[in-house]
C-alpha cells in the first residue's frame, strides 16, 4: 500500500463535507492502515472485508454448492420454504445476531414471514419476524 498523503486526505474530506467527527476517525485509521504494508490486492481485501465487517454485514453466507437463493417477493412464500436472512438485511446489534442466517418458514402474518433457524447457529432464532425484502428463497 502506497503512503497515505494527509494533506490531499484532509482535502477530501473538507470537500466532501465530511462531519468533523467522521474526519477524525478516517485519519486515525489511515494512520494506522500506513503502517501495515500491504499488497495492493491485501489491500483490497482488508477494506472490503473490514467495511462490511464495521457494518455489522456478514462476510460468509452458509451455502450448499448447489444452492440458489433468490430475493424473496412478497406472495410467494408458503411455510416449510427455507429462507437467509440478507448479508446487509440489519445494522448496528442486530446485524451480527440476524444477517446471513439460515431458517425455514414458520408462519406469514401481516406481512411479516416468521421463521425458526435451523443454521445451527447460536442465538437460536425461533419466531423471528422479518420483512420479505430482507430475505431470500431458496428455490434449489
Amino acid at each position: 500500500m502506497p503512503e497515505v498523503n494527509f494533506e490531499w486526505v484532509k482535502e477530501q474530506l473538507e470537500a466532501a463535507r465530511v462531519r468533523v467527527g467522521s474526519g477524525k476517525a478516517i485519519i486515525k485509521l489511515l494512520e494506522e492502515w500506513e503502517k501495515l504494508k500491504l499488497s495492493d490486492n491485501m489491500s483490497k481485501e482488508a477494506i472490503e472485508v473490514f467495511s462490511r465487517l464495521a457494518l455489522n454485514q456478514a462476510v460468509h453466507m452458509p451455502d450448499e454448492k448447489d444452492a440458489v437463493w433468490v430475493p424473496l417477493q412478497p406472495g410467494q412464500i408458503t411455510v416449510g420454504d427455507e429462507v437467509r436472512v440478507l448479508a446487509d438485511a440489519f445494522d448496528g446489534k442486530l446485524g451480527p445476531v440476524h444477517n446471513g442466517r439460515i431458517g425455514r418458514v414458520v408462519a406469514v402474518r401481516y406481512g411479516d414471514v416468521i421463521i425458526k433457524s435451523t443454521d445451527g447457529k447460536s442465538p437460536e432464532l425461533d419466531g423471528a419476524h422479518y420483512s420479505p425484502y430482507k430475505l431470500e428463497k431458496r428455490v434449489q
